[in-house]
């Protein structure tokens, strides 16, 4: 059934220093920094640029590659965020903008090191300009970074955030996620019931049910888990509100 693997995750789940995890959440911030600067000017949302504008942005973007060196960061970044740094404007590849998907761990950095009161429900997100002002860094002024940093490096600094709460929070986060693939599940099971209803194919070519499978890259043996899916949602949505996992139910699902 759903949420097997938390017994695992409880067994192994332990929290890294305070200090690394303050280190980790503030490079993070930096290259979302930039992240923001490479989105807006790739989706235009600056309007009508001038020279002046321009300057202006790769100043930012060079304070904020100076800002990870004077502040000692670049010996926690990995290597992609250094090589996304130091980029010059303008000069991001797909890959570099991909890594606004790390919003999220952002937020839980700092939900963890007490910058957060709440981790957002699952439908929903961390506020964005809520999460850069909690740290406090000015991303182009690196002794904002030590600001930060400093109160976390004591060995003797405990979590705000304790290890059940941690762990409740991943069991949430994994009911979810089982949700969202059931989700998809539901859907493959509509384009089955449609293929079943196409006329069989002649010669050596796939039939449509083939065909649908191999092309979302599902194999066959999915089939009777997508169809078995109405009724196994209604026993796991009920599961996960007996364990706390979801607020409230809404027609045997999931409530949004």
């Amino acid at each position: 059934m759903a949420f097997r693997v938390s017994s695992i995750l409880r067994q192994e789940l332990k929290l890294r220093p305070a200090h690394e995890l303050a280190l980790r959440s503030s490079c993070l911030q930096l290259v979302l920094s930039r992240w923001g600067l490479e989105t807006a000017a790739l989706m235009g949302l600056g309007g009508e640029q001038t020279a002046n504008d321009d300057d202006r942005k790769v100043r930012a973007v060079e304070a904020i590659t100076a800002a990870m060196y004077e502040s000692g960061l670049d010996s926690h970044a990995t290597k992609a965020e250094k090589n996304m740094l130091e980029k010059p404007y303008r000069s991001w590849e797909y890959q570099d903008y991909v890594y606004g998907d790390h919003w999220e761990s952002f937020g839980v950095l700092q939900w963890i090191l007490g910058r957060q009161h709440t981790v957002p429900a699952y439908y929903s997100n961390f506020d964005r300009a809520q999460l850069f002002q909690s740290s406090g860094i000015k991303p182009a002024d690196p002794s904002t970074v030590e600001q930060f940093v400093g109160p976390f490096m004591s060995p003797q600094t405990q979590h705000t955030v304790g290890i059940q709460q941690v762990q409740h929070e991943v069991d949430v986060a994994e009911a979810w996620v089982w949700r969202a693939r059931a989700q998809v599940l539901l859907g493959l099971r509509e384009e089955i019931d449609r293929a079943k209803g196409s006329p069989p194919s002649s010669g050596d070519q796939d039939s449509p049910l083939e065909s649908t499978l191999r092309a979302k890259h599902i194999p066959q043996s999915l089939r009777k888990m997508a169809a078995d899916m109405p009724k196994t949602i209604p026993l796991a949505a009920k599961r996960a509100h007996s364990r706390g996992l979801v607020d409230s139910l809404e027609g045997g699902d999931f409530a949004i």
